[in-house]
């Protein structure tokens, strides 16, 4: 008799801590940023130390020096953010997107190997002279399921001189 009620006890216990419910919640992902878009001067990789950025929200001047190109009223610079995903599958690929009123958009797969919970993406960004509205955005379609989809894009004003 008391192996049966230790037996039922057990089973209670583990259906109390793992329901379906929960497990569906862990095995689902999240993507993100870092709370930045870089500004760097190397095509493929953020300078953490050295490279300039702006946070949600903020404004950031540069100059034509600090483009990799200029023609006529509009410089290129390579804007660059980290990719964060959290959960979900070990590999994944995710869609990163810039947007922006004076250069419509520009974008580019990102690629989590496995393992891998960031990922930096840098892309030329032609912007005008003046002031330039830029959103980034991961997953602009919402074609992977998230626990946070309110997360996945920021906003930043970047004045060239």
């Amino acid at each position: 008799m008391k192996t049966k009620i230790f037996g039922m006890l057990s089973l209670a216990f583990l259906c109390a801590t793992v329901s379906p419910f929960a497990l569906a919640r862990d095995s689902r992902v999240d993507l993100s940023t870092r709370q930045a878009i870089y500004v760097t001067k190397s095509k493929t990789s953020i300078d953490l130390r050295n490279d300039k950025y702006v946070a949600p929200n903020g404004t950031i001047t540069l100059n034509r020096r600090q483009a990799q190109s200029c023609e006529g009223n509009k410089c290129t610079f390579n804007l660059g953010i980290i990719a964060i995903k959290s959960g979900g599958p070990s590999a994944l690929n995710a869609y990163g997107q810039y947007t922006g009123q004076t250069f419509g958009s520009v974008g580019n797969t990102i690629v989590f190997g496995d393992g891998e919970g960031t990922k930096q993406q840098v892309l030329p960004v032609s912007l005008a002279i003046g002031k330039n509205v830029v959103t980034f955005t991961i997953d602009p379609e919402k074609k992977i399921t998230e626990t946070n989809e309110a997360n996945n894009s920021m906003t930043v004003t970047v004045v060239v001189e």
